[in-house]
């Protein structure tokens, strides 16, 4: 076990010794060693007592709470911040440095629809009642690809943002064919997601932020400050840097859980305009992305290094 989910009423959670004990009720159900956990992600009303925080904060066990009406993120702890504050002086100076950051930006894009690509073309191979409509979102991604490539130099933030706009419209043209009408899912909505598909997305990136704050913490990173999205109050704008070649995956997994009928429409139900999965469909969830999701992890963790390593090249140039 790596991370442990918290998503039942009446649950409590006290520290014994080198464990989580957990109850129910007020009655004692059972308890997680410390040592076997690397994350803890909280749904709703769950009581714990401040210990049980001191001690993953000292363990370097992140920590999440998701409202319990939607998959918004209402609380986070991180853990101990990387001790060499080197890493972070170049972090800054590429941050506030356009000729610095606009390649790394350029970069992130790129990766990007690349992944939108592989995304669509691995659904091809399963649906091919739907040749046409994927097949020109794939024809249509590889040409912004190819511009983007050819005009490598000439770009700026605000241009390549144009770009994954571009990109995006293209990529969700074909992602909506790939579920059945009755989802009515037509493209990405949220705060509130009003569909089951969107309220998996929403989900999904949900806990893929979480992990790429995570990792810029191991990496010794200031997640508040990144290179493609601004800095913006209450954003950790780097950990969204780094998902963004990873949201396809998401996608990919929400697509594949619907197509192999591990979600169900009957998961759902509507909540004022909300739609909300019900908590045998987010046992679901919870379940594949834990079983598919180790190498997502790792490969974070190598964009957080990598980071790190450009980083403390900038200083070393100066």
């Amino acid at each position: 076990m790596s991370c442990l989910y918290l998503d039942r009423k009446n649950l409590g959670v006290k520290l014994d010794g080198q464990a989580l004990a957990l109850y129910e009720d007020g009655i004692r159900k059972g308890s997680v060693p410390l040592h076997l956990l690397e994350r803890v992600i909280v749904r709703g009303n769950v009581q714990l007592e401040s210990r049980v925080l001191g001690a993953l904060s000292s363990r370097n066990i992140s920590f999440l709470v998701l409202s319990g009406r939607n998959a918004e993120a209402t609380a986070m702890l991180a853990g101990r911040t990387h001790s060499d504050s080197y890493r972070r002086l170049g972090q800054y100076r590429i941050s506030t440095d356009d000729s610095l950051r606009t390649p790394l930006a350029h970069q992130l894009v790129l990766l990007k629809i690349k992944a939108q690509h592989s995304m669509l073309q691995k659904a091809l191979s399963a649906r091919a009642d739907l040749r046409h409509p994927l097949t020109t979102a794939l024809q249509n991604l590889n040409n912004i690809a190819d511009r983007l490539q050819e005009e490598s130099g000439k770009h700026t933030v605000p241009s390549l943002r144009g770009f994954e706009g571009a990109a995006a419209a293209v990529y969700f043209s074909g992602f909506t064919r790939l579920f059945a009408s009755t989802l009515n899912f037509t493209g990405r909505n949220k705060r509130p997601p009003r569909d089951p598909v969107n309220a998996c997305l929403s989900l999904g990136y949900t806990l893929l932020h979480h992990e790429a704050v995570h990792a810029c913490h191991i990496a010794g990173l200031d997640p508040m400050l990144g290179f493609y999205h601004e800095v913006s109050f209450g954003r950790e704008s780097l950990a969204c840097d780094l998902i963004e070649p990873l949201r396809p995956l998401i996608d990919s997994w929400v697509w594949q859980m619907f197509y192999d009928r591990h979600l169900r429409l009957e998961y759902f139900s509507d909540d004022n305009g909300r739609c909300v999965l019900h908590k045998a469909g987010r046992r679901h969830f919870y379940e594949f992305y834990e079983s598919h999701c180790d190498a997502m992890r790792r490969l974070l963790r190598r964009y957080g290094y990598a980071l790190v390593k450009q980083y403390q090249l900038v200083l070393d140039d100066k």
